[in-house]
């Protein structure tokens, strides 16, 4: 099990690091809001290219989960369930923040990403009923990756960076691996 406090880690550091995840993931959810509102109130912006047969701005309601996936269900639990899962998934990162050790500073800003982003897409399910996705990325009209938002970018972001330092290993490991133990 893992300890907020690392060994010889004061914990004003501790909490240095935790400030650092809770203030980036209130800067993703600001930013995140404040996107889906300019997106959602400027008309003009419902269907505006950006890099012509690339990158658009398309604004889309998302009643379903990443990707659009479940979008189309009309299951009476799928809102409920979907907002079950938010918050489970909120607290597991609020846990995650609370136990990461001090060494661990890539996973803070990782963390505070991923908080950031599903506080972000779960207000808005909230607000609205669904999210508001606009970013769509596409290749003329060959291929599409699914409609997404700042929230969606930011949760991917962390993900990726605790998948490479969980696959890879951290600073933190790479410098006990490297230094010898007499030394």
């Amino acid at each position: 099990m893992r300890s907020g406090r690392a060994a010889g880690c004061q914990p004003a550091a501790v909490l240095e690091m935790r400030k650092l995840s809770i203030s980036l993931a209130v800067i993703v959810f600001a930013a995140d809001l404040l996107t889906k509102w300019w997106v959602k109130t400027s008309l003009w912006l419902g269907y505006y290219p950006i890099v012509e047969g690339f990158v658009t701005i398309h604004y889309a309601e998302n009643t379903g989960i990443a990707f659009g996936l479940f979008d189309e269900s009309q299951s009476r639990w799928k809102g409920p369930l979907l907002t079950l899962l938010a918050v489970v998934a909120m607290c597991m990162v609020l846990y995650y923040i609370w136990t990461t050790p001090i060494g661990e500073s890539v996973i803070f800003v990782a963390l505070g990403l991923v908080l950031g982003g599903l506080v972000g897409n779960f207000a808005d399910r909230l607000i609205h009923g669904y999210v508001i996705d606009f970013v769509k990325l596409h290749w003329l009209d060959v291929f599409a990756w699914p409609t997404f938002n700042l929230a969606d970018s930011a949760i991917t972001t962390g993900v990726l960076l605790i998948l490479a330092l969980s696959l890879f290993g951290s600073d933190r490991q790479e410098i006990t691996e490297r230094s010898p133990v007499g030394e």
